[in-house]
């Protein structure tokens, strides 16, 4: 994978995106808050990587596959086949 921040974080971000497509069918009103902020970073990675700050950009969008993750370790969802970062 390449190592320049703005790179990953374009990668990373077509993976969340696959993965929050996923997210819709969630109805567990705890889960529906973890996609929520999950979406809230996914916008301030764009943001970021939009007002040229690559690097906050991938520690954003890092944060929402952190988010993503932790619905399927808890069985909620199962998000993690669209991931081709895994």
């Amino acid at each position: 994978m390449n190592e320049d921040p703005g790179e990953r974080t374009r990668t990373y971000l077509a993976a969340i995106e696959r993965a929050l497509k996923l997210a819709e069918v969630v109805s567990n009103p705890d889960a529906l808050r973890v996609v929520d902020h999950a979406k809230r970073y996914v916008a301030d990675s764009k943001y970021y990587l939009e007002t040229g700050k690559p690097t906050t950009a991938l520690a954003s969008v890092a944060y929402a596959e952190g988010l993503l993750d932790s619905l399927s370790i808890m069985g909620v969802a199962d998000l993690k086949k669209t991931n081709s970062l895994n």
